[in-house]
């Protein structure tokens, strides 16, 4: 079981393929001060090549002096957030009753990427265009804060 020193703790969020391999990471800064227990980030991230069916990892770690260790992770999949996004808590896995508050948008398609609406070649009817969309999107990611990061 992990245990939170609470130095400086920050998140990581990154795009879980099919495969298992986790791609287009984004960090939060470190919780330099005040409560780091129950630390507030309230951080905007944006991560592109997203595609419907990829989950979202969001890892937490602890920043010391002798670099960052894991403490827990948690997994939003896809069908959370897709396509009307998420507000809500997260589990912390390996940090039992800490939560992690995170709220999730898509905000379209890839920089230089059309989207069915922009290029309507893409599909040949209005069902297949919201089924067989393959386009990578961006997504915004907010985390907000975390609870219970206690000591174990």
């Amino acid at each position: 079981m992990n245990k939170f020193t609470s130095d400086n703790p920050y998140v990581t969020c990154g795009i879980k393929r099919a495969d298992g391999k986790v791609v287009t990471k984004a960090d939060t800064k470190p919780v330099m001060s005040g409560d780091k227990l129950n630390p507030i980030w309230d951080e905007m991230l944006e991560l592109e090549s997203w595609q419907p069916g990829e989950t979202l990892e969001f890892t937490v770690y602890d920043r010391g002096l002798l670099g960052s260790k894991t403490e827990g992770k948690a997994l939003l999949p896809s069908e959370f957030f897709n396509p009307n996004g998420f507000q809500g808590m997260l589990a912390i896995i390996g940090l039992p009753d800490a939560k992690l508050s995170v709220e999730v948008q898509i905000v379209g398609a890839q920089d230089g990427e059309p989207s069915p609406e922009q290029d309507p070649g893409l599909a040949t009817s209005d069902a297949e265009a919201k089924e067989n969309v393959a386009v990578p999107q961006r997504l915004a990611v907010s985390i907000l804060q975390a609870h219970g990061l206690k000591h174990m």
